[in-house]
């Protein structure tokens, strides 16, 4: 048995084979999918991907700078 690896996206429950596997072949497959679902026109995709943002990050990463503003103004006289 040989083995092959492609990348594919399914549309309507279905993915497309490669050209170089002739008709009437048998197959054994294996699905493998991402975690995360394909993503959609919904709002809640958004809410998801900002939320996953800081996933791997410390609590250093996500300390606020202390900015406070350009410093002192100076006008011109």
């Amino acid at each position: 048995m040989k083995a092959i690896e492609f990348e594919a996206t399914a549309q309507s429950n279905s993915i497309r084979l490669p050209d170089t596997i002739p008709d009437g072949t048998h197959l054994r497959v294996l699905l493998l999918m991402d975690d995360s679902p394909a993503l959609s026109a919904d709002e809640d995709d958004l809410k998801h991907l900002l939320a996953g943002l800081t996933d791997g990050l410390t609590a250093d990463d996500l300390q606020r700078p202390r900015d406070c503003g350009r410093g002192d103004s100076e006008w011109a006289s």
